[in-house]
């Protein structure tokens, strides 16, 4: 028979009925024509696509597929468009299934958002020649020469901007450092920062999407890096509080961090911390649990000893955030026997609040390096 034979007796079959059997792998799924009908350039969704699967003997749809993926597949046509991925599929499985019945979906994979935050690679090019132009000679180092001697040159600026405020903390260079000296250190500085600033100020002219570039990792850390600059600028000559100043000025050491743009590893470390936020948040509520309690059980165990070095509950949680990170600075510790045991089941437990975290951002570390090299070799393939 035909498939032109064959995709005539379908339709007849289901316009006498309008309940389709699918089998995948040995289970059947049954749902209605007009569910599939709601996306008709997807697999399903289309008769002609999907009669060469037709089992005529078994009046039946077969697919040698995924059986756990297929009930997402199935319930992205009944839910009007929500793809879920299930939790026993893996990632890589049920993209290749979102992608054999042919779905368009919104679904971005862990290993697409992670090749858009580390490579920095942006779905769209601007469709303007010249905007293209600037935001690869900007955004895209790798584009051409000129955009590499733009990176090295932002790279030196960065540095730059760095090692200034190091030189004015120095002691030698505060006291023999003469006016002229630091107006010039001022200077250099404001010219490093007009550069950051006239780099993200073009960067963002020629993005070919404004929103998503404020939600882009990268762009965020030139924000935070260039804003505490004219935080200080505008409180010059003011009287702002001297905390706030001080503050203002400990965030200019972010800077640093727009190396960023131009060190793969520091991407991988950073998105490493990002996707890892569950896990560290998990540690902190630990953390905290652990310091209140020891802190706790420790000043009421050297209660009545009258060198006794905790004052207070709060008073001993530097001695308890020493112990449990294993760090025993010794400027305060427990006298009493009952709170050297507390110390000891302290550093002990410690020592497990500490490995057991390790393992999972080693885990998400090695997630993010994978994908990394993999994205890699897929823009190695595509050059060639």
């Amino acid at each position: 028979m035909t498939s032109n034979a064959t995709f005539s007796m379908t339709k007849k079959e289901s316009s006498a009925s309008s309940r389709i059997r699918i089998n995948v792998s040995g289970t059947m799924f049954e749902t209605l024509e007009e569910t599939l009908s709601r996306y008709p350039d997807t697999l399903l969704g289309c008769p002609k696509k999907r009669v060469q699967y037709f089992d005529k003997r078994n009046d039946e749809y077969f697919f040698n597929r995924n059986r756990l993926a297929f009930d997402a597949i199935l319930f992205y046509y009944q839910s009007y468009g929500r793809l879920v991925r299930p939790d026993m599929v893996p990632e890589n499985v049920f993209i290749d299934e979102v992608r054999f019945f042919q779905i368009r979906s919104s679904y971005t994979s862990t290993r697409d958002k992670i090749e858009r935050a580390l490579l920095g690679k942006d779905e769209d090019l601007p469709q303007n020649l010249i905007q293209r132009k600037i935001w690869l000679l900007f955004s895209h180092p790798e584009s051409s020469y000129a955009a590499r001697v733009l990176a090295v040159l932002s790279v030196i600026i960065i540095l730059l901007s760095v090692v200034i405020p190091c030189f004015e903390s120095s002691s030698g260079g505060i006291n023999s450092i003469n006016n002229n000296r630091s107006t010039f250190f001022s200077s250099l500085e404001m010219a490093c920062y007009i550069w950051f600033t006239f780099e993200l100020v073009v960067r963002f002219c020629s993005a070919p999407h404004k929103l998503r570039f404020f939600r882009s990792m990268l762009n965020i850390v030139d924000i935070i890096s260039v804003v505490p600059y004219y935080v200080l600028l505008t409180m010059q000559n003011t009287r702002a509080p001297l905390s706030v100043l001080r503050a203002a000025r400990m965030l200019r050491v972010l800077r640093i961090f727009k190396l960023s743009r131009y060190s793969s590893g520091m991407r991988i470390l950073i998105f490493t911390f990002y996707t890892s936020m569950k896990e560290l948040g998990m540690f902190f509520i630990f953390i905290s649990i652990s310091v209140v309690v020891s802190s706790s059980a420790a000043y009421y165990a050297e209660t009545g000893c009258e060198k006794c070095a905790f004052t207070s509950i709060p008073d001993a949680f530097w001695w308890a955030v020493n112990t449990i990170t294993t760090v025993g600075y010794g400027d305060q510790y427990p006298l009493t026997a009952s709170g050297k045991m507390v110390g000891c089941l302290l550093t002990v437990f410690g020592v497990l609040i500490i490995a057991l975290p390790v393992f999972l951002f080693v885990a998400n570390f090695n997630k993010v390096m994978n994908a990394n090299m993999a994205a890699i070799d897929r823009s190695g393939e595509k050059e060639r």
